[in-house]
């Protein structure tokens, strides 16, 4: 049986095709040694966000955290995400209300 490996992988910014070596995307300059749990910035107030941010997280019996309902609004069938710092919104998903 013969195995194909993958040497290239998708760039998370532009999608081009990068050799698996390559530390930076050619074409658009993304690093990828960043560390992957970077947060990402509010482009308003340029505060960093995270996803406990946007959602009410308990702790269960067992000490595990657990997500326990949205604190933005819901429009309809979708989900209102706002900065919970500057207030400004921020995009809307698809979501089951319940």
């Amino acid at each position: 049986m013969t195995y194909r490996y993958n040497f290239f992988r998708g760039c998370e910014e532009c999608g081009r095709s990068v050799d698996i070596d390559d530390h930076i995307c050619p074409k658009c300059g993304f690093d990828f040694t960043l560390h992957p749990r970077t947060k990402p910035k509010c482009p308003y107030c340029e505060k960093e966000l995270h996803i406990t941010d946007f959602y009410v997280m308990e702790l269960d019996k067992k000490g595990h955290k657990m997500v326990k309902g949205f604190l933005g609004e819901h429009k309809g069938a979708n989900q209102m995400f706002h900065c919970p710092f500057c207030g400004k919104i921020l995009g809307f998903t698809n979501a089951s209300v319940g």
